[in-house]
């Protein structure tokens, strides 16, 4: 009984980091993604981003489908945001003053069709970290052209203030 108690104490204890997302956050089911342009959770999650101009972005359900060990649900957010000018400046200075030139990989078609055209790219380890605060995993990259960022995150939760 002793370790039927200890191991619901430590599951309880490790659920509000594992779900912080859910399939009510734009996460499907079966895996895929559907586009949604509410920016209500996107501004909930990333404050330094203001009030966005535009977004498009969705919810993925990880191992859906994977029945092997039941638990909380991981869902990745990833979307196209474009900011207003003061957000954007903002974000531009938390990329520091050598981010990469860095093109965006594995994303869901559904999103890599809305990236704007001819974008460059830039990525750096000083945004993820301004952006995550390490409370979740997450890469932010920037289109200055199109004053764009490309979120792709696993369990984004708000910035604790």
């Amino acid at each position: 009984m002793r370790v039927l108690a200890a191991g619901l104490a430590v599951s309880a204890s490790l659920a509000p980091l594992t779900s912080c997302a859910s399939p009510g956050d734009g996460g499907d089911e079966r895996g895929r993604c559907s586009v949604r342009t509410d920016p209500a959770p996107i501004e909930k999650r990333f404050p330094v981003f203001g009030t966005p101009e535009r977004t498009h972005w969705c919810g993925v359900v990880l191992n859906a489908g994977d029945e092997r060990v039941p638990g909380p649900t991981d869902v990745r957010l990833v979307g196209v945001v474009r900011l207003a000018p003061a957000a954007f400046a903002r974000v531009v200075g938390d990329l520091g003053e050598n981010p990469v030139a860095e093109a965006p990989r594995g994303l869901p078609d559904e999103i890599a069709h809305l990236l704007p055209g001819e974008a460059r790219w830039r990525h750096s380890d000083r945004l993820d970290r301004a952006v995550t605060q390490g409370r979740y995993t997450g890469s932010f990259h920037v289109d200055t052209a199109h004053r764009t960022v490309l979120v792709d995150c696993v369990d984004p939760v708000p910035p604790k203030h």
